[in-house]
């Protein structure tokens, strides 16, 4: 009988621990897509400025990117929307696991967001706007007159867009590293809790 009883009180045990890793793990994930968003809907807003800051028609870029991706403009900020809540579940599911990126305070979670978000400017943001964006607006838009049906006032405008790159490219990495600052940011007060007991180094890492 005292056999049976410690084999019951070792499985509801395990069962618990079980229990507790997958509900820290939802709660992570949880985090992850609501700090992802939140981040995503700034990014996407703050890429409006760009046009603002170059004087073009408002939403030129946007429709840029539709003319390189062949993608409907609201499906690519949908999409794009999910690609932040999936980088949010990475960025907060690697935290959660690495001691020294645990988002203890707020104020970590803004440098290894801002960090997270350079990252995500240099391999993603980058090649894409170099290899795809670039190239298909020099090409199909402007050289190639009759593949695409926009008028010369918007083509005349993205010919700007190609002349000022250097500042679309700086003022992007700036976007980014805002991006992955809120990203980190929502980040630490949501997981803030959970890091309570969690001795600070300079109270803040």
């Amino acid at each position: 009988m005292l056999l049976l009883y410690k084999i019951h009180n070792s499985d509801i045990s395990l069962m618990s621990s079980i229990d507790d890793k997958k509900s820290y793990f939802l709660g992570t994930v949880k985090s992850g897509i609501g700090a992802g968003l939140i981040a995503g809907v700034a990014l996407f807003s703050a890429f409006i400025s760009i046009d603002q800051q170059l004087g073009l028609p408002n939403g030129l870029f946007f429709k840029t990117m539709h003319f390189a991706s062949g993608v409907d403009t609201l499906l690519t900020i949908f999409l794009g929307l999910c690609v932040a809540a999936l980088i949010g579940i990475l960025y907060n599911v690697v935290s959660s696991h690495w001691d020294t990126l645990r988002i203890i305070t707020p104020t970590k979670g803004i440098l290894t967001g801002a960090a997270t978000g350079a990252l995500i400017f240099g391999l993603i943001f980058l090649p894409l706007h170099v290899l795809v964006l670039l190239p298909t607006v020099e090409s199909e838009i402007i050289l190639n007159e009759s593949l695409l049906d926009i008028s010369d006032k918007e083509k005349e405008s993205l010919k700007t867009l190609l002349f000022n790159n250097t500042y679309v490219l700086w003022y992007s990495a700036l976007l980014h590293i805002i991006f992955g600052s809120v990203l980190g940011l929502m980040s630490g007060f949501v997981l803030h809790d959970r890091y309570t007991d969690v001795k600070r180094i300079r109270s803040f890492w």
